[in-house]
């Protein structure tokens, strides 16, 4: 079966590379179609991995398969794929040319693993914040046949088929070391950035400690973003990218390179988490496609880091009361000082003078090429709704 459905996937990506003209002008970063073909190809490849584990059953192999084979359509694709495709959009402008078929597929597995590394910690981070949904379905622990004790393995299986697929199709790369090193450093990264969030409020004996609100700064906010969000979100791709097309990050102008594409990628991955949050407060959640607990959960966001400098006593009283706690009406009055405190207002401000700060900075970015995929990156994120 596994067999089967892996040359069905690979005669369906053949022909879509055959379909298209010599020059593969239209096999680029904006072919969702192209992209979503590759995903096939290695979930077959994870697949047939399972199929072929020794000392196991065909029934006990029957029931892996049958799972993961959920798991992996469920929680891999269905966003909006930006961190993926950014790959493709990044070898491309470095090559400055339309790719070959094995430049592009190979973009494209890179790509997928960015989208299983943010599967991986999202599968983790709705355990980690109790959340509802994701992607206007329920969240993978939520699943009937799933729970949390599943979800939690899975999680960290979807974090090993990474290591799994970067082993079998660039072992013998002459980045790959360099390609490993990518993942492992951004997943710490990550990480601590996840704990330095769901530590916002700390725990003591087992629960939430009171709620302390000098610890929400928008010092501590700004180290969060940093290592929860810029560096997988927008520094990964672009550095997966350059890995690929052999730049050096030792060479001076490897490390020069990577420095910009850094520096440009703190000031995006900033505005992208500050969206996040105001989103999260104010968007309706059919439109952005799960249900914001950040008040719930106590969240050190930029609302309540803002807020917090603006506040009367009398204002800062309904922060201490209501924060933190999973009450909807006591939400909703920390929503309503929110838009008393106008912080929507204040954030539409913020986020033109970041989009100049943006394009200020891109602008200074050489070799010219190169700012192609922070441009492109910034039109992905620019006062975008979900």
């Amino acid at each position: 079966h596994t067999q089967t459905q892996s040359l069905l996937n690979r005669t369906i990506i053949s022909t879509i590379f055959k379909s298209k003209p010599s020059t593969f002008s239209t096999m680029s970063s904006t072919d969702k179609d192209a992209f979503l073909a590759v995903y096939k190809e290695i979930e077959a490849e994870i697949i047939s991995d399972i199929q072929n584990l020794p000392a196991l059953s065909d029934n006990v192999k029957k029931q892996l398969i049958d799972y993961y084979s959920v798991c992996l359509p469920y929680t891999v694709p269905g966003g909006k794929m930006t961190r993926g495709l950014t790959v493709i959009k990044g070898v491309e402008v470095l090559k400055q040319r339309a790719l070959t078929e094995k430049e592009y597929k190979d973009a494209a597995i890179l790509g997928w693993q960015v989208e299983w590394l943010q599967a991986f910690f999202l599968v983790a981070d709705d355990i980690m914040d109790a959340s509802i949904t994701r992607r206007g379905s329920p969240c993978w622990y939520k699943c009937p046949n799933v729970t949390q004790d599943n979800a939690i393995n899975d999680a960290l299986i979807l974090e090993n088929m990474i290591y799994q697929t970067l082993r079998r199709h660039f072992k013998s790369h002459p980045s790959y070391v360099q390609l490993l090193e990518l993942f492992i450093d951004t997943t710490f990264q990550t990480e601590v950035g996840q704990h330095i969030d769901t530590n916002g409020t700390p725990y003591a004996e087992g629960k939430r400690a009171p709620l302390d609100l000098t610890r929400f700064t928008l010092d501590r906010y700004q180290g969060c973003v940093r290592y929860k969000t810029c560096y997988y979100s927008f520094y990964l791709s672009c550095a997966l990218a350059l890995a690929y097309c052999g730049f050096d990050p030792d060479s001076d102008e490897g490390k020069a390179l990577y420095k910009k594409a850094e520096d440009v990628c703190m000031i995006l991955g900033e505005y992208f988490q500050i969206q996040d949050d105001v989103l999260d407060a104010f968007a309706p959640p059919e439109v952005l496609g799960k249900i914001g607990t950040d008040i719930e959960d106590a969240k050190c966001s930029w609302l309540v880091c803002k807020a917090l400098e603006l506040v009367t006593d009398e204002q800062k009283a309904v922060l201490e009361e209501h924060y933190g706690k999973h009450d909807p009406e006591g939400v909703q009055k920390v929503k309503d000082l929110y838009k008393d405190l106008k912080l929507e207002e204040l954030y539409h401000e913020y986020e033109e003078e970041q989009k100049k700060a943006c394009d200020e900075l891109i602008a200074k970015i050489e070799p010219e090429n190169f700012q192609d995929l922070f441009k492109f990156l910034l039109g992905k994120i620019y006062k975008r709704q979900k």
